[in-house]
């Protein structure tokens, strides 16, 4: 809540809100759709894809497991 924000609209970083199937634009330039694999590969290695106009998520551990309740919760904000 802290980095994405206390209603998950942003902070330090990017916003949940609507993410999910959306166009993302990463720092190198390129784009990318945020389907559940790449908000897998999001939260898995941060360092990965990383989004632009933010520094990057720190490293976790979460489990795969973890990971796809997280990448649920995510879809189920979409607007």
């Amino acid at each position: 809540m802290s980095c994405h924000g206390g209603s998950f609209q942003g902070g330090v970083g990017p916003s949940w809100v609507g993410l999910a199937d959306s166009e993302v634009e990463l720092a190198d330039g390129s784009t990318v759709i945020a389907d559940d694999e790449y908000l897998f590969e999001a939260i898995r290695d941060p360092s990965a894809k990383v989004v632009a106009g933010f520094s990057g998520m720190p490293p976790n551990s979460l489990s795969d497991e973890e990971i796809r309740e997280v990448v649920a919760f995510i879809r189920s904000l979409a607007d």
